[in-house]
């Protein structure tokens, strides 16, 4: 599972989704990270770190300048507004690591998000290697504080040997399906929300779809008060969003909730508060449509009256093997 991390909330502990079981609430290095966000927007910073968590100095012999622990990642920014990708690729010594600021490196794309595949040093190809870590945080004084946002991270699939190609299929997508990478939960449960209140509270959340480049994917929320009363809503988007939890339904309001039942020993600080579990309904294309699309979601609260924010990955359930990173044009991947 991945921890909830942010400086300006760092009182308020919650844990995050898991897209693979383990023992504990620790992150566990992979070899695909997926990063939920980059702003290039100009009102800060926003920083993507990639490590090689690998210690291995051994020279790989026959010759060779190369450690057996290095391997290069390729860096894929998808912009946000039309899914079109730009591409960096970097070599990782053993124990490297590497931050970007995403302004700079990807200067003509203002917003979307980011993953992060190991590569062979020698052959070029995408490859089981489970030792990359990361982090990535925004910081903008005037308007947010400063927001961590940890990736998801995916560790090739368990059937591949260390060093394979994890192109099993040679499309040149990176498949969630568990032959290539892991695969992603099916429903996102997120713990906590503080309602919408103008000019004060401003929850919303991130959602990427992992259909395909051409696709827009439907989710399904059930919206639920601090006195197990549910409510329903659907949103839609193409390729990646970011929007505001109250533009979603009203049901995320302070004026809604005010008007439900509620636990009037639960209050926090005056303003109400819920949970919501979303689902995939639809994903479709003008030639195709896929049922219980596979997709990502990051939730944030920014607090504008003290100008800061937290966020947090979701809890994850179940699993299903239709996500890819990122299948272009108008037919999902059938591998």
């Amino acid at each position: 599972m991945h921890k909830f991390t942010s400086l300006a909330l760092a009182g308020v502990a919650l844990l995050g989704c898991a897209t693979s079981a383990s023992a504990d609430s620790l992150n566990r290095a992979g070899s695909l990270l997926l990063y939920p966000l980059f702003d290039n927007s100009r009102i800060g910073l926003y920083t993507i770190t990639v490590t090689n968590t690998n210690k291995d100095m051994t020279p790989v012999g026959g010759g060779s300048q190369l450690l057996n622990g290095t391997v290069d990642v390729e860096f894929v920014y998808i912009n946000g507004a039309n899914c079109l990708e730009f591409n960096r690729t970097r070599r990782l010594t053993p124990t490297d690591t590497i931050t970007v600021t995403t302004l700079h490196d990807n200067p003509n794309q203002h917003e979307g998000y980011v993953y992060v595949f190991a590569k062979s040093p020698t052959s070029g190809k995408a490859i089981k290697f489970d030792w990359l870590a990361g982090d990535s945080f925004q910081v903008a004084p005037g308007s947010l504080g400063g927001v961590d946002i940890p990736p998801v991270v995916f560790r090739a699939a368990s059937g591949l040997a260390a060093g394979a190609d994890t192109d099993v299929d040679s499309d040149g997508v990176r498949d969630l399906n568990g032959n290539e990478y892991e695969k992603v939960s099916d429903e996102l449960i997120v713990p906590r929300f503080v309602a919408h209140v103008p000019l004060a509270s401003v929850p919303e959340v991130l959602l990427i779809g992992l259909t395909g480049q051409s696709f827009t994917t439907i989710i399904n929320f059930l919206i639920y008060n601090d006195n197990e009363e549910v409510f329903s809503a659907q949103y839609s988007f193409d390729c990646w969003d970011r929007v505001l939890l109250r533009d979603i339904n009203g049901a995320f309001t302070q004026t809604f909730l005010a008007t439900t039942n509620h636990t009037a020993n639960e209050n926090y600080v005056g303003t109400e508060y819920g949970w919501f579990s979303m689902d995939g309904a639809v994903a479709f294309s003008t030639a195709a449509s896929v049922q219980d699309p596979a997709f990502m979601a990051v939730r944030i609260e920014r607090f504008l009256l003290t100008a800061q924010s937290g966020a947090s990955l979701p809890y994850g359930l179940g699993e299903q093997a239709n996500g890819d990173l990122v299948q272009h044009g108008p037919f999902p991947d059938a591998n």
